[in-house]
Formats: structure tokens, C-alpha cells, sequence
């Protein structure tokens, strides 16, 4: 068990260095700390005179604080076997730092969503009016301000999408598979996007980078199958078709696609053997 001497010198030590660094809850909360300690512990004499001297430095420092002098009725000061009436005077202080705190968090936070809402709908108004290059500088804007606002990505691809601009909304499908690796609407508008630009490869290697990092789900699978395909690469495709239907028995467009590349595999499989290229219809997803 740790020396509740050694404890409480710590806590005061802890109090002055923070009140050093112009912190203000911090100072409060271990110089509580170690007034709990010497409430409930049986300290000696000698021992307490070191504690009573450091306590002394402490309670003159939070009484320079404006932030506690403005909430204290009357100065705080010490005398051996007043710890409990200065705890008293410093638990109300530190609840009421804390709650603006929290307010102050929060109201922060309000102003970081408000300003992506509006970054956003900027965006989008410059999209309506066929300004590309400035909708990208609004959604960027956004995404600078992104914390845990997961929607956000997928929210701005669609956008890009609906005004037809494909290329540019793989850079925020990125950054949704980033954060779910499995979701179902994005692994599909990279499917879109690719066929779109008519470049399969660019949404493989998106994938199958997020695969990679992440790890491979069933819409992810599926995804994948459909690109291979578009690649006449039905081995792969249907590796990953099969894989998406083992994860998820319920996934039912999935599962017809795989039944496809069964058929197209059993087919080719029956047909006389001819030059390459003979049977390059693939299934349609």
C-alpha cells in the first residue's frame, strides 16, 4: 500500500505544478485529493508539519485564482485539524469550474458541427451551380473539421455523385471505408464511381487497400466480385461473391450474382475448348 504521506506530498506537489502551468481545475482537484487523505488517515506530527507548510503554498496559490477567488465566500486558509472545513469551501469550487467546463466543451462542439452543416451546404449550392472546384474547397473545409461526424464522408460523396462528379468522390469514400470497412452504401457508390469513369482498377485498389488495413466484409466481398467481373476476372469474382454469401446468408443480390458466375463457370466448363476471348460476356450485377 502506497505511503499516504508520500501520497499526499505527491497531490501537492501535482497542485502547485499546475497551478504553475495557469491551469485551473487541476489545482483544486489535488489539493482535495489530499485533504480526503489527512481527513481519513492518521498522520504524524512531523509528518504533518511538512504536509501543513505545502498545504499553506497551495491554498494561498488557488486563492490568486480568479476563477476561485470570485466563488469563495470568505479567503482560504489553513489550520491543523481544519482540513474538513477547507475541503468544504473547495468541493462547491470545483463542481462549478468543472460544469463551465463542460458547458464550455460543449458549446464548442455545437459551433465545430455547425460550422460542417454549413461547409456542406455551401458546397453543395456551388455544386448546383456547377462550381466544382469551389464545392471541393467548402467539403475539405469540412472534413478539416471532422472529429467523429462519420456521416459527413458519405453525406458529400453522394452529393459529388448527384452533380456527376465521380472521380472526385472517391476521395470521401475513402475516408467512410476508413471508418467502416463494411459499409453497405459505400462499398456500392465505389462500384458506381468506377463503372462511371470506366476505371474498374481505381475502385479495386480502393477496396482492396481497405481489405487490406481493415479487413474484408461482406458488402466489401461483394463489391469486389462485382469489379473482378467488369475485369472478366471470374475466378476472383467469384472467390469473393462466395465470401460475401458465407458472411452473410441474407444478402441476396450477392447471392444471385454468385449463382451467375456458377452458371457462367459451369458453361464454360461444358463448351468445346476455343480461341480466348469467345465468351467474354459476364454476368451483369
Amino acid at each position: 500500500m502506497a505511503n499516504p504521506v508520500q501520497t499526499v506530498i505527491q497531490h501537492l506537489s501535482r497542485a502547485k505544478a499546475a497551478f504553475l502551468k495557469g491551469e485551473s481545475l487541476r489545482p483544486l482537484v489535488s489539493v482535495a485529493e489530499a485533504l480526503k487523505i489527512v481527513i481519513t488517515t492518521r498522520i504524524h506530527s512531523q509528518d504533518m508539519a511538512k504536509i501543513a507548510s505545502l498545504l499553506r503554498e497551495n491554498l494561498q496559490n488557488l486563492g490568486k485564482m480568479e476563477a476561485v477567488a470570485s466563488r469563495l465566500a470568505a479567503p482560504l486558509t489553513y489550520q491543523p485539524g481544519a482540513e474538513k472545513k477547507v475541503l468544504a469551501q473547495l468541493v462547491p469550487v470545483i463542481k462549478a469550474i468543472h460544469a463551465d467546463a463542460r458547458r464550455e466543451g460543449m458549446g464548442a462542439v455545437r459551433e465545430r458541427k455547425l460550422k460542417i452543416d454549413h461547409a456542406i451546404i455551401h458546397g453543395t449550392k456551388a455544386l448546383q451551380g456547377g462550381k466544382l472546384d469551389e464545392a471541393q474547397g467548402y467539403f475539405r473545409e469540412a472534413v478539416d473539421s471532422y472529429v467523429d461526424e462519420h456521416a459527413m464522408f458519405l453525406i458529400i460523396a453522394d452529393r459529388l455523385q448527384a452533380a456527376g462528379a465521380f472521380k472526385e468522390s472517391f476521395e470521401y469514400l475513402r475516408s467512410a471505408l476508413g471508418v467502416n470497412p463494411d459499409d453497405r452504401k459505400a462499398c456500392e457508390m465505389v462500384v458506381t464511381a468506377a463503372d462511371k469513369v470506366a476505371n474498374p482498377d481505381r475502385g479495386l485498389t480502393l477496396l482492396q487497400k481497405i481489405a487490406e488495413k481493415k479487413g474484408a466484409g461482406p458488402n466489401l466481398h461483394f463489391a469486389l466480385a462485382r469489379l473482378l467481373a467488369v475485369k472478366k476476372q471470374w475466378a476472383e469474382a467469384e472467390t469473393h461473391a462466395r465470401a460475401a454469401v458465407q458472411a452473410k446468408d441474407d444478402l441476396l443480390d450477392a447471392q444471385k450474382f454468385l449463382r451467375r458466375l456458377q452458371a457462367r463457370a459451369a458453361k464454360a466448363a461444358r463448351a468445346p475448348q476455343a480461341g480466348p476471348g469467345l465468351d467474354s460476356q459476364g454476368p451483369s450485377s
